[in-house]
This record gives structure tokens, sequence and C-alpha cells, in this order.
């Protein structure tokens, strides 16, 4: 059970919803401020910068503590997993105390905690046996993860529990190659999403259904991680199975389809978004899969495509009734959605340039013209 209660958690995200409706131009200030008045509640909440920096001093705290346990009480390797145990006890005492105490909500300090846990846990997990085990890592991971989800609500530790989760088939010593691995662990997130999905449409959309619809989408986009196979070499080589190969290769153009799909049936904006990029990451995948040669024109090709789909379907979408076509219109309407598209736009500055030019070799030195006219005393 959460330990923030629902009413608390619907009003704090109506509140953003109608500071966002009031910088959009949706609300009067004085709607705003009427409205804001029915939606108080009783926690402490603070900006994003000091909740970084109070995260990053109780994290460093909380690991200086431990540390020095260790050296004090001169913790043998043997009994380190129980420490490690006691401190994931502890630190998740101290998130519920201070939430209880003094009324935190998103702070940092109780944040902090709440992480430290899951480290602890499954450090405890790994050290079980007297060797380190990445198995039993991920599963205390993924499990610990899990827990401080859904006491707490933290969006981030159900993300980290279903990548966690999807991770745990690439630890196991049973299988030895990647396609066995692959494919467990696509068929691990595809429970996962279908279990998620379930809960969301069984909740309030607002909340905690957005929560639900959130790590739904994480799930959906690991699958297609997984199968990516030019995305996720980092992950695990794939074999050399053509079969495979090409399979993978058809998931690539199958997953974005169906996404979308069912993104636009069930209005799932996170959903949405997701299976767009992903289509994305297709086609500039799909050369490479394809084993075609790169050329320099290529972006040039792939940014005019991507303007021209943009476009068309902006004029399509605006041609509709009232400028719509099923709820779906052109034009954003909230800021909060007009920052993240800047955001988007800004984060291209990070892309890396394209490549220098070869340098050409210099000519070829004959040796001549060290002496007399022409070079007639230099060696050819």
């Amino acid at each position: 059970m959460m330990i923030y209660p629902r009413d608390d958690e619907r009003a704090i995200r109506v509140q953003r919803m109608v500071d966002d409706w009031a910088a959009s131009g949706l609300l009067r200030e004085e709607q705003r401020e009427r409205m804001r008045l029915e939606l108080q509640v009783d926690y402490r909440r603070t900006n994003l910068f000091l909740r970084l920096t109070l995260f990053l001093f109780a994290a460093l705290i909380i690991g200086a503590l431990i540390g020095l346990a260790f050296v004090v009480f001169d913790v043998e390797e043997a009994t380190s997993s129980w420490l490690m145990f006691f401190a994931a006890a502890a630190t998740f005492y101290l998130t519920q105390f201070v939430i209880s105490r003094y009324r935190a909500y998103r702070h940092g300090v109780e944040e902090a905690a709440a992480v430290a846990s899951i480290v602890f846990f499954a450090i405890g997990c790994a050290m079980f046996r007297g060797d380190f085990s990445s198995l039993l890592a991920f599963i205390g991971a993924a499990g610990a993860s899990f827990i401080v989800f859904r006491r707490f609500g933290y969006l981030y530790a159900g993300f980290a529990a279903v990548v966690f989760a999807g991770l745990i088939p690439f630890n196991y010593d049973v299988f030895y190659t990647d396609t066995p691995r692959r494919l467990l662990a696509a068929v691990v997130l595809l429970v996962i999403f279908g279990l998620l999905r379930e809960r969301r449409k069984d909740h309030d959309p607002d909340f905690p259904g957005d929560l639900f619809g959130v790590l739904e989408t994480t799930a959906w986009v690991a699958i297609y991680v997984l199968a990516n196979f030019k995305v996720s070499e980092w992950l695990s080589i794939p074999d050399e199975v053509p079969l495979f190969y090409w399979v993978s290769y058809a998931f690539t153009w199958i997953l974005p389809v169906v996404g979308v799909m069912l993104a636009i049936g069930d209005r799932h904006r996170w959903m949405l978004d997701a299976n767009i990029v992903m289509a994305i990451v297709t086609l500039m995948t799909n050369k490479a899969y394809l084993n075609g040669v790169q050329k320099p024109w290529d972006p040039i090709v792939f940014g005019v495509l991507m303007i021209t789909i943009a476009l068309g379907l902006k004029r399509w979408l605006a041609s509709g009734p009232n400028g719509s076509r099923g709820g779906f219109i052109a034009e954003r309407l909230l800021a909060s959605e007009r920052e993240r598209l800047a955001l988007a736009g800004g984060a291209t500055a990070l892309a890396p340039g394209a490549p220098q030019p070869h340098s050409h070799e210099p000519p070829p030195s004959f040796g001549g013209g060290r002496s007399g006219g022409a070079g007639a005393s230099g060696k050819f």
C-alpha cells in the first residue's frame, strides 16, 4: 500500500495541471488561485534544484555511514551481506520516518534513503553466497525497486524494476548464447507489459493509472531494444543465426506499428510518443540491418523525409472537422508540451557532427630543387 493517500496524490497532480493550464493561457490567474485553494495538501515540497542537492548530500552521508560501519566493526566478507540487508531495512524505515514525521514529498532526503535501500539490498543479495552473483544482484534490485515503487510511488523506482527484471536472463549462467537470453527477456518484459496494461485500465487515468502507463511504455520500449540488434549490440553480442536475425528485423517494423495502433485506441500519450521515436530509430537502423553502405547524404535524405511526414501529418490533422481527427489536433496547447519540444530540439545540439573530411596525402617529393635551377642536382 502506498504511504501517500490517494486523494493527496491526485490533488498534487491536479495542482500541476492547473499551473500548466494557467501558463498556457487556458485559465485566468483568479481561476488558478481559486482552484489551488481547493487542492491544498500538507506536504513539504521544494524545487527541482534543491531536491537534487538534498538527494546528493543525503546519499553521500548514507554511503559514508555504511563505509564507517564496515571500518569500525571490521565486517568480514561472510557477514557483509547481512550488514547490507540491515542497511537496506534501516534506510527503508528512514524513508517512511521522514515522510510520516516531516511530511516530505519528493524532497530529496527521503528519496536518497529509498534509493539507498535498493542499492544495499541488491548488494546484499549479490554477496549472499559468499562470492558476487550478478544474477542475484539483478533479482534483488528488481524486487527492491518494485517494493519502493509500490510503497512510495517513485516512478524511477518502477522504471528500474522493469529494466532490472528484463536484464535478469542475461545474467543466467544456463544460457551461454544470446538468442535464448533475448527470447526469455522478451517473454519476461511482455508479461510485465500485459500486467501493467491491465493495471492501467483498472485504475483512474490520472492516478495511479498514469504511473502504470509510463511503466507499460517502458516495458514496450525495452522489448523493442531487445528486438533491434543494431541498438542493443552492447547488451549482448547477437548470435549469427540468420532466421533470428531477420525475424528481429521484421519486429523492428512491427512493434512501432502495433504500438501506435494501441496508443491511438487507448489515447495513451506516452505510448504514442515512444512508438513514434521507435519508428524513427527503425528508419535510422534499416540500412545497417540490410548491410547497406552509409552515404554522406543519408542524414539529409532522412531529415527531408521526416519533415515531409511531419508536414503531411499536420496538414491532414488540421483539415479535419474543427481542426482535429479522432480527438487529435496538430497544435500543442500546453506550455509544458512546448517546453519539452524545445528541450528535445536543444538536445539535437549534442548530436555528433559530420565526420571530418579525409585529409589528402601530400604529393610525393622527388627531392629536386636543392641546388641549381629546376632541380638540376636533385634525385628523381
